[in-house]
């Protein structure tokens, strides 16, 4: 049985254990202090000297949590593990998603046979095939695929950029084709004939 999940182990995992092994060594620090200012603890000055430290070491802790948890969080809320973490698992695939209201949205989606990538739009399951002709590498070397809302296939960006290509020389197709077609002399019937027909 393969591995399951995208990633390995996320960045995100990763900071949270270590953050884990500080606080481990920040209780460990403050029982041990503790144990050791315990006899004399009815002394006021150093009552007073531990109650500072162990605040300074538990406030520690928590603004190393803060500081941890907060990217974690961010990196979770908008879905950045694509250009945060490696995918180690070649059965996925990222999306970058333009959705109909022109919002751009990260996944990391599971593929299937002939191209199939399989991923959530709105909440509701969604497919789209990859025919693999414009696959795109994440500054971290993640594979990604461009999608859209209003196609089954991923963008390929080199044939969008040659229809922009060809609209800024001929025009939009179908208003100046005639024009092209009858000074290249390729016409079934001419304007006159037309006319006439009219």
């Amino acid at each position: 049985m393969g591995k399951k999940r995208a990633i390995t182990m996320t960045n995100s995992e990763i900071s949270a254990i270590i953050w884990v092994i500080s606080l481990v060594f920040g209780v460990v620090a403050l029982f041990v202090i503790f144990s050791m200012v315990k006899p004399v603890l009815n002394n006021p000055g150093v009552y007073g000297t531990f109650m500072l430290i162990s605040t300074m070491v538990v406030m520690s802790l928590i603004f190393g949590f803060s500081s941890m948890a907060l990217p974690n969080y961010m990196i979770s809320k908008h879905n950045l593990n694509l250009f945060i973490d490696r995918i180690s698992n070649p059965d996925y695939i990222g999306w970058i998603r333009f959705t109909r209201n022109k919002k751009v949205s990260f996944q990391i989606v599971k593929t299937g046979p002939l191209g199939q990538t399989k991923g959530m739009a709105s909440g509701l399951k969604a497919d789209v095939i990859n025919n693999g002709d414009y696959t795109i590498t994440t500054t971290n070397g993640n594979q990604a695929i461009l999608v859209s809302d209003l196609l089954s296939t991923n963008i390929n960006l080199d044939n969008a950029l040659g229809w922009n290509l060809i609209k800024k020389h001929h025009g939009l197709i179908g208003f100046r084709a005639w024009e092209r077609a009858a000074k290249d002399d390729e016409v079934v019937f001419d304007g006159e004939e037309l006319k006439k027909d009219g």
